[in-house]
């Protein structure tokens, strides 16, 4: 992977971050930092630093892409009524019927949707 500052500023800031920021976000906090950044140039790299394992990627029932620099093993909670992303680090297993139908697995997401704790409240 060629080095570019426009690259490392945006995976900077999701490294930075822990709210699941949109591309219009990461654009939003990269344009305080460098205001000449370009929209294109911010989903080019978002979709590079994915495509290359450096960043994770959430789709939300309302189809909105999400980032996540933290790349460790850990699952999601994605609230249906605020949107709310929360990270969970308890590791899950991956079913044992996986292996024993001969199927290797490369790649694990899980997410779990319902209503936090705030949205229940309401």
């Amino acid at each position: 992977m060629r080095y570019s500052r426009q690259r490392e500023l945006i995976k900077n800031i999701l490294k930075g971050r822990c709210d699941h920021p949109t591309a219009d976000m990461v654009y939003a906090s990269a344009r305080e930092i460098a205001p000449d950044i370009s929209l294109g140039t911010v989903y080019r790299n978002l979709k590079f630093l994915a495509d290359e394992g450096v960043i994770l990627t959430l789709e939300t029932e309302d189809k909105r892409l999400h980032y996540d620099g933290d790349t460790s093993k850990h699952g999601h909670f994605i609230c249906n009524e605020c949107g709310k992303i929360i990270d969970l680090f308890k590791p899950v297993e991956t079913p044992a019927e996986l292996k024993e139908a001969g199927l290797m697995v490369t790649e694990e997401k899980y997410v779990y949707y319902g209503y936090c704790k705030d949205c229940r409240a309401k």
